[in-house]
């Protein structure tokens, strides 16, 4: 895959795409990759791998394990379970902003991401469920009002995409039902955020995020332990 040029550095342009393979599931949790193979993948040289490598270690998006192999990280429940946590408050809290600050041609194009994720989620690959998921919550971060908040989201949602991409990919029954309550779910969030209802979007985001961590957690036969 060659990076595209542009003004960005190639070090950012190879970090971009690593990110972005990892949110589509590409990187599956305790893949190991080497700096000499995702030179060939991204059609670059060495160095702008090394920086961009570096960078998604400070992310904790990957790590380095003893034996100094670069490896996407196993992340056991409980640390699933932190990130859940902090992404359910913070999404929220950006979805409650989304009504404060969005202009209101944003809710038609949030409407077409609803129902584009609801066509993936139902008949798409895990590729394209995962990505029309984290474009959904993505526009709503990108357009609250706080770049801070949209940059953690990123990295809450980064950090949990191995394992969500994992559950996705683990032979299990689909839920007809579940699917239809989150997308009923999403429908109800854009019509709250039409009306500018803070608080109860705020609600809804998370009802939403922590019922889909129930809903991949099933698909892994791990237990919910604790609700946040």
């Amino acid at each position: 895959m060659a990076l595209l040029n542009g003004t960005s550095t190639l070090s950012d342009q190879v970090y971009s795409a690593i990110r972005q393979d990892m949110l589509d599931g590409n990187m599956l949790p305790g893949a190991k990759v080497s700096l000499r193979s995702l030179a060939t993948t991204y059609g670059t040289s060495m160095q702008p791998v090394r920086e961009a490598v570096a960078r998604l270690v400070a992310d904790d998006a990957l790590e380095v394990t003893p034996a100094r192999t670069i490896q996407v990280p196993l992340l056991e429940q409980h640390l699933c379970d932190e990130v859940w946590s902090v992404r359910s408050l913070i999404e929220g809290e950006a979805a409650a902003l989304f009504t404060l600050h969005a202009p209101d041609a944003a809710f038609d194009e949030l409407h077409e991401l609803t129902a584009a994720s609801r066509h993936a989620q139902f008949h798409g690959s895990p590729a394209e469920h995962m990505r029309s998921i984290h474009n959904w919550a993505f526009f709503v971060s990108e357009n609250c009002g706080s770049p801070l908040l949209a940059s953690l989201i990123r990295t809450m949602r980064l950090r949990g995409a191995p394992m969500m991409a994992l559950a996705l990919h683990t032979p299990a029954e689909t839920d007809p039902s579940f699917l239809q309550f989150t997308n009923q779910i999403m429908q109800e969030i854009v019509l709250a955020l039409r009306t500018r209802d803070g608080s109860r979007v705020r609600d809804l985001r998370r009802v939403d995020v922590l019922s889909y961590q129930r809903y991949l957690y099933s698909r892994l036969g791990w237990t919910l332990k604790r609700a946040f």
